[in-house]
């Protein structure tokens, strides 16, 4: 699963030392290429992600827990533009206003 595929949880974890429930989403597109639809899909996958987590849809898969944090972890293929970062990081105030921690980060190459 990947950013573009907005309405599927790409991964989900727990923390144990944090108690915090983890959702993760995978980005493996460059953003030189349609930067705009990028982002675009970005911010609808991050809002399902909001959704899911404020409404209780988690409890799905984890029906006898709950949760003392929530984070959202976006993990990149390939360093985001200016304008991703301008947006990573206005979204990281506007979901931390709400709970939820939000991190991104490129993805580690393993050699």
């Amino acid at each position: 699963m990947s950013v573009k595929e907005t309405d599927k949880i790409d991964a989900i974890g727990v923390e144990e030392s944090t108690n915090t429930l983890v959702l993760l989403v995978s980005d493996p597109f460059q953003w030189k290429i349609q930067e705009y639809e990028h982002l675009k899909a970005f911010q609808t996958k991050i809002n399902n992600y909001v959704h899911f987590i404020e409404s209780g849809q988690y409890r799905t898969k984890y029906p006898d827990r709950s949760f003392d944090s929530f984070r959202i972890e976006a993990v990149f293929k390939y360093r985001w533009s200016d304008a991703g970062e301008s947006f990573f990081s206005a979204g990281k105030k506007q979901l931390a206003e709400r709970g939820i921690d939000f991190s991104y980060k490129l993805k580690e190459v393993q050699q």
